[in-house]
C-alpha cells in the first residue's frame, strides 16, 4: 500500500510538473525562440538534464512528506524514490564529464583557463547568489536569529564561494538543511578548476590513458583500505569522481561516427533503458555509487549518442525542463522547506500522506514556474553575455 502511495504522489508529481512546461513552451515566445535555436546544442542532453532534476526533486518531495508526519527533520529509511535522486545526480557528473571533456578533444587538449572559469562563473554564480539571498531570508524568517554573530562570521562567509566549499552550521543552524542539493558544486568546481591542467590527456587515444591512470589510483586507494581499514580514505569522493570518468569516456567513444550511428537505433534505447532498470533493482542503491552508475553508463551513452529514446529527451517539453533545470535544481530544496516549516506551525502532520504530496506538488509546481523566470531574467542575461564575451574574443583572434 506504502509503494502504490508512493508511485501514485510521484507520479502525480511529475505529471503535473510535465504539465506546467507544456504551458511555460506553449505561451511563450521567449522559450519557443529558446528551444527553437539548436546552435549545436545536443538535444537529447538537454531532455536528459530536465529529467535528472525532476527526479531529484522527486526524490526530495519523498523525504520532506517523510518529516511533516513527525514533523522533525531527521534521517529517515531509504525508499524506492530516494534512488532517484542519486540517479539524477550520477547522470549531472557524467553531463559534466562528456561536455566539457568534449570540449578539450575539440581543442585538442589547449583550453583557455581563463576562459573556462570565467563561462563557469558566468553560469553559476547569478544564480546561486541569488539562492542564496533566498536561503538567508528563509532561515532569517524560522530561526530566533541566535545565529547572527560576529563569531559565526566566517561560518556564513563559506555559502558565499558558489559552492565551492561544503555547507556547514552556523551557530546552531545548519544551512545543509535549507539548501541540501549545494554539496555537489564542490566537486563540479574541482573539476572546472582542474580540467585546463589534464586536458592534454583529451586528445586521441591519451584519454583512455587518463582512464587507465585514474582506475590505477582507484585500485591502489582500495588496497590501501583493505591494509588500514580504520583510516579515512575519502571513498565516497572517489565514487563521485568515476562519475565523471565514465561521461569523459562517452566524449571519446563516440567520436566513432559509426558507433553513434548504431547507437541512435530505437531498439537501442530500449534494450539499454531496460537493461538500466533491471540494474538499478537488483542494486537498490540509495547513494552514488560505482556500480549503480556502472548500470546507468549504457543509457547515457545512448542519450550522448543522440538517441532521443522514442522522443522523451528531445520533445520540447522535456528540452524546456533541461533550460531551467539548474534553477529546478537548486530552488526546489529550499521551498520544501518553506512547505515543511509551514507544515510543522500549522500542525499538518495528521493529514493523509497523500495531502502531504499534493501539497508538495503544487510547491514543485509554484518551483518551475519560479525557475522559468529566474532562467529568463537571472540566468540568461549572463549566459548572452559569456557567449558575446566569446564571439568578441574569437573575432580579435581571427
Amino acid at each position: 500500500m506504502m509503494t502504490f502511495k508512493l508511485f501514485a504522489g510521484s507520479l502525480v508529481m511529475m505529471l503535473a510538473v510535465i504539465s506546467t512546461a507544456f504551458f511555460i513552451v506553449r505561451y511563450s515566445k521567449f522559450y519557443q525562440g529558446e528551444l527553437a535555436r539548436t546552435g549545436g546544442r545536443e538535444v537529447a542532453l538537454d531532455g536528459l538534464r530536465g529529467l535528472a532534476a525532476l527526479m531529484v526533486a522527486v526524490c526530495h518531495a519523498d523525504m520532506v512528506s517523510l518529516w511533516i508526519k513527525p514533523g522533525q527533520w531527521l534521517a529517515v529509511m531509504p525508499n524506492v524514490l530516494h534512488s532517484f535522486g542519486t540517479i539524477g545526480v550520477i547522470f549531472f557528473f557524467m553531463l559534466t564529464g562528456y561536455l566539457f571533456w568534449g570540449k578539450a578533444r575539440k581543442a585538442n587538449g589547449k583550453l583557455n583557463p581563463l576562459k573556462l572559469w570565467r563561462g563557469r562563473l558566468y553560469r553559476i554564480a547569478p544564480l546561486y547568489l541569488f539562492s542564496v539571498v533566498l536561503v538567508v531570508l528563509l532561515v532569517l524568517a524560522e530561526s530566533d536569529h541566535g545565529w547572527l554573530t560576529l563569531s559565526n562570521l566566517l561560518a556564513l562567509l563559506r555559502i558565499l564561494p558558489l559552492g565551492a566549499l561544503p555547507w556547514g552550521h552556523v551557530g546552531t543552524v545548519n544551512m545543509v538543511d535549507y539548501n541540501g542539493v549545494v554539496w555537489t558544486l564542490q566537486f563540479e568546481w574541482q573539476f572546472y578548476l582542474l580540467l585546463p591542467f589534464i586536458a592534454w590527456l583529451a586528445p586521441g587515444r591519451r584519454t583512455y590513458i587518463g582512464i587507465l591512470i585514474f582506475y590505477g589510483a582507484y585500485v591502489y586507494h582500495w588496497v590501501l583500505i583493505f591494509f588500514w581499514p580504520g583510516l579515512d580514505w575519502h571513498s565516497a569522493t572517489m565514487d563521485i569522481w568515476w562519475f565523471f570518468v565514465f561521461g569523459i569516456l562517452s566524449s571519446a567513444l563516440l567520436e566513432n561516427q559509426k558507433a553513434a550511428s548504431v547507437l541512435r537505433h530505437p531498439l537501442v534505447a530500449v534494450i539499454v533503458f531496460c537493461a538500466s532498470v533491471f540494474w538499478c533493482c537488483l542494486q537498490r542503491q540509495f547513494f552514488p555509487s560505482v556500480s549503480l552508475a556502472a548500470g546507468l553508463f549504457p543509457t547515457f551513452l545512448v542519450a550522448a549518442a543522440g538517441n532521443g529514446f522514442g522522443g522523451l529527451l528531445t520533445h520540447p517539453v522535456t528540452r524546456c525542463l533541461g533550460a531551467i533545470s539548474f534553477s529546478l535544481y537548486l530552488l526546489h530544496f529550499m521551498v520544501f522547506r518553506l512547505v515543511f516549516w509551514l507544515a510543522t506551525a500549522g500542525g499538518w502532520g495528521w493529514m493523509p500522506s497523500i495531502i502531504h504530496w499534493l501539497i508538495l506538488t503544487v510547491a514543485l509546481v509554484a518551483v518551475t514556474i519560479l525557475s522559468a523566470f529566474t532562467y529568463r531574467w537571472i540566468e540568461f542575461p549572463f549566459l548572452s553575455a559569456n557567449r558575446k564575451l566569446n564571439s568578441t574574443a574569437h573575432q580579435q583572434t581571427a
